[in-house]
C-alpha cells in the first residue's frame, strides 16, 4: 500500500497531526507500537497558543469541560525572599494557558480520528526497517500477526524520546541526562486555587502546583533521582506532610493525593530533524526539561506550521512535502529549549552568590512590567504566529 503521509507514533503529537489534516485529501497512515486506549497519567499545561491551535482543528469543544484555565502564575523560591507574578490580564488574554489531563486529550483525539478522510491506522505495530529513495520511503512494519511493507511520499516521526525512526536512520543526536526525575500526582485542596499556578523552586529541584478542577491541583515535583526515589518510598500521609512542608500553605492544608507516577528527565536534541523524506516532530526531535512546561506546546507549534503548510498545492503534489519540511522548525524553538535548560541550571545551582542573584532577579522581574509581559508572551502565546494571529 502507498500513502501520501505516514505518521509514526500514535501519541498526542501523532494523533494531533492526523486530526489537523482530517479534512484534507491526503491518504494518511498512522502507525503506533501501543494498542489503542493505553493509559496516560500525565497532567499537561497547554499555553494559549496551543489552545488556539486545538480549537482551530475542532478539538477544544471536546476538552473545554476538563480544562482548567490559568489566570495567574506565582513563582517563588523556598526559604528565600522575592516572588514573581505573571497575569493573563497583563497581556490581554483570557488565560495564560490551561491544565488538562493527557488522558482527556487522548480521548478527544480518538473521538475525532474516525472523521479523518482517507485515514488508516496500524496498532499495535512496530517499524522494523526504513528505506529511503528518490521516489518514496518504504517501511517494513511488524504487527501481531503479519509483516507488512508500505510506502509513503513522506514520513513524519512523532514516536517520542525513544524514537525508533530516529535510531533506524541514525539522526545526529545530542543527549543530556539531567540525573533528575519528575513525580506527577494530583493533590486535593481544602480551599479553591483561584486559577493560580504555583512554581516553587527548592534547593533540589522545583515543585509546580497547577489548577485542576474545583479543589484539585496537578502536582509536578522535579528533583534528583535519589530524592524522587525517597519521595516514592513514603506512604501517603508522610508524602503529604513533606509536600506541605516544601510547598507551604498558599493553598491551605493539603488533603490528599492520587497515585504517583515518575518520569526520567533528559534533553534530546536532533541537530537536523529532517532527512530526505523524513521529518522528526515533538519529543523525537527535541525533548526538553519540563520546568517551563513547553514540551508539548513546542510540538504543537511545529504541528501547526506543518499542517498549515499542507494547502491545496501540497495535496496535488505530496512530494513537495520534502521541500517544505526544511523550513518547519520554528525560529523560537531553540530559545525555548535553552530557556528551559538554563532555568533548571540556575535554580538548582549552589554556586556562591547565586541565591542572592536569583532573589534580586525575581524581585526585579516582578517590578518590571514590560519584562513580565515579554516572559508571559513567551510562555503563553508562542504558536499563535503560525495561526496568523496577533501576538503584540
Amino acid at each position: 500500500m502507498h500513502y501520501d503521509l505516514i505518521i509514526i507514533g500514535g501519541g498526542l503529537a501523532g494523533k494531533s497531526i492526523a486530526c489537523a489534516l482530517r479534512h484534507s485529501k491526503l491518504s494518511i497512515l498512522l502507525v503506533d507500537a501501543a494498542a489503542l486506549g493505553r493509559p496516560d497519567p500525565r497532567l499537561l499545561a497547554l499555553n494559549y497558543g496551543s489552545f488556539c491551535f486545538l480549537d482551530k482543528i475542532g478539538l477544544w469543544p471536546l476538552l473545554a469541560k476538563e480544562a482548567s484555565p490559568i489566570h495567574k502564575v506565582e513563582v517563588s523560591h523556598r526559604g528565600r525572599f522575592g516572588r514573581t507574578h505573571l497575569k493573563s490580564e497583563d497581556i490581554n488574554l483570557p488565560a495564560l494557558g490551561y491544565v488538562v489531563p493527557a488522558q482527556e486529550i487522548n480521548l478527544a483525539l480518538d473521538a475525532l480520528l474516525p472523521q479523518t478522510s482517507h485515514f488508516h491506522e496500524l496498532r499495535p505495530a512496530k517499524v522494523k526497517q526504513v528505506e529511503l529513495s528518490q521516489e518514496h520511503a518504504k517501511l517494513t512494519i511488524e504487527t501481531e500477526d503479519q509483516t507488512l511493507e508500505v510506502s509513503g511520499a513522506f514520513i513524519v516521526a512523532a514516536d517520542g524520546s525513544e524514537s525508533t525512526v530516529r535510531q533506524l536512520l541514525n539522526f545526529d543526536t545530542e543527549t543530556l541526562d539531567y540525573q533528575q526525575s519528575a513525580l506527577v500526582t494530583t493533590t486535593s485542596l481544602a480551599r479553591p486555587h483561584r486559577q493560580i499556578a504555583h512554581e516553587r523552586f527548592l534547593d533540589d529541584g522545583a515543585l509546580a502546583m497547577l489548577p485542576l478542577g474545583e479543589a484539585r491541583c496537578a502536582t509536578i515535583w522535579t528533583a534528583s533521582n535519589p530524592a524522587i526515589a525517597d519521595l516514592m518510598a513514603l506512604d501517603e500521609p508522610s508524602f503529604l506532610s513533606r509536600l506541605q512542608e516544601d510547598f507551604g500553605y498558599r493553598l491551605g492544608r493539603l488533603q490528599g493525593i492520587s497515585q504517583r507516577h515518575v518520569y526520567p528527565l533528559r534533553s534530546i536534541r536532533v541537530k537536523n530533524p529532517r532527512q530526505n523524506k523524513v521529518l522528526l516532530i515533538g519529543n523525537s526531535a527535541n525533548t526538553i526539561h519540563p520546568l517551563a512546561a513547553q514540551g508539548l506546546n513546542l510540538a504543537l507549534t511545529q504541528i501547526a506550521k506543518f499542517t498549515q503548510a499542507l494547502g491545496a498545492e501540497a495535496e496535488k503534489n505530496p512530494l513537495c512535502l520534502a521541500e517544505m519540511s526544511a523550513q518547519l522548525a520554528p525560529p523560537a524553538f531553540e530559545s525555548n529549549r535553552l530557556f528551559s535548560h538554563y532555568l533548571n541550571e540556575i535554580f538548582s545551582s549552589s554556586l556562591p552568590g547565586i541565591n542572592l542573584a536569583r532573589q534580586v532577579g525575581m524581585v526585579s522581574l516582578d517590578l518590571c512590567l514590560p519584562a513580565k509581559r515579554r516572559l508571559s508572551r513567551l510562555l503563553a502565546m508562542e504558536s499563535l504566529k503560525w495561526l496568523g494571529q496577533q501576538t503584540e
